[in-house]
């Protein structure tokens, strides 16, 4: 009697409990799942690591955790799928129909992957006693993972608008001046993808010209110019139109020949230019510029005589331009 009431206690003993046999899928977050295999040593857990990019829907990873767990005989199926600088954990335990998801927010990629590790861990070990864990859920539906805010967009150079602003200098060889016609320019520029529009002003400064016969007088040439280039790369290849203002002042004249008063003249300027850019930091560049210009109306310079009127010296109807600007440019 006493060997069998001990037979039958030992009959009525529970046998140990079988390892919880676990799918772990190896295409999300690498770092997670190693954390994940030192979180579960001490537990009752067997780990099979799957390899494989994840699916890129949660309907999709639950299908496949589904096949896995038929293909492996596991009682439990765990993905760890990235989200920023953040990482999502899921666990499926199909033979139930239950999903857990457990979103773990941003932070450096250590102390997340170890986050992701210990909420693996505490799901498994609530299956483990035989618990069930998260929600039920259809093989083919399952709730979304949050979703990551959309990203901003990024302007392309075909869609984006810029504005430039240069302040510079600017140098004409007009032959109105004995070291070229010198300028302060300023120049704005509007540009969407490869196409640009400006205007160009030039603010001139009285330079000296020997006009012969004993005549001395300053020149200054100022303008605006309104310019359209096409953008290769940081080259712009344009033609520009617009207005020049010549203002003499007479200087000196020889004997017998009174100096008039200050005058200005209206001549029209077209042209082809060559800009080159370069940017120096963000926001910031230099710009140099060649072009040729065709003057309309280029004034002449003249005395009076008893005899008539005599030429002295003329501003070229053809002239090549100089310039070299500082930009900054908005965004």
């Amino acid at each position: 009697m006493r060997v069998l009431a001990i037979a039958a206690i030992l009959s009525a003993a529970p046998a140990a409990a079988a390892p919880l046999s676990v799918v772990v899928r190896g295409g999300g977050d690498a770092l997670a799942v190693e954390r994940l295999e030192g979180q579960v040593a001490d537990l009752e857990v067997t780990l099979s690591i799957e390899p494989g990019a994840l699916e890129p829907t949660l309907d999709a990873q639950v299908v496949a955790a589904t096949r896995l767990a038929e293909l492996h005989g596991a009682r439990a199926v765990v993905w760890f799928v990235p989200r920023g600088k953040g990482v999502a954990v899921a666990i499926a335990t199909p033979a139930d129909h239950r999903l857990f998801v457990r979103e773990i927010p941003a932070a450096n990629a250590s102390a997340v992957a170890e986050a992701a590790a210990v909420a693996a861990r505490g799901a498994l070990r609530a299956i483990a006693l035989g618990g069930t864990i998260g929600v039920t859920v259809a093989v083919t539906v399952a709730a979304e993972l949050p979703a990551e805010p959309a990203p901003t967009p990024i302007r392309s150079p075909v869609d984006a608008t810029t504005i430039e602003a240069g302040l510079g200098w600017q140098v004409a060889l007009d032959g109105g001046a004995d070291r070229g016609a010198h300028a302060i320019t300023e120049r704005t520029t509007i540009a969407r993808g490869p196409w640009a529009t400006s205007l160009a002003l030039s603010f001139g400064l009285p330079l000296h010209r020997a006009a012969g016969q004993g005549v001395a007088l300053d020149l200054a040439r100022s303008g605006g110019v309104l310019g359209v280039a096409r953008r290769l790369g940081s080259i712009d290849l344009g033609v520009a139109a617009g207005v020049l203002l010549y203002h003499r002042t007479t200087l000196a004249t020889p004997d017998g020949l009174a100096p008039t008063p200050g005058a200005s003249s209206v001549a029209f300027v077209g042209g082809l230019e060559v800009i080159w850019r370069a940017r120096l930091w963000d926001h910031v560049g230099v710009a140099a510029e060649a072009g040729l210009d065709l003057v309309a109306g280029a004034p002449e310079l003249a005395v009076a005589t008893g005899g008539g009127i005599e030429t002295v010296g003329q501003v070229r109807a053809i002239q090549g331009r100089f310039a070299l600007w500082l930009l900054a440019s908005l965004p």
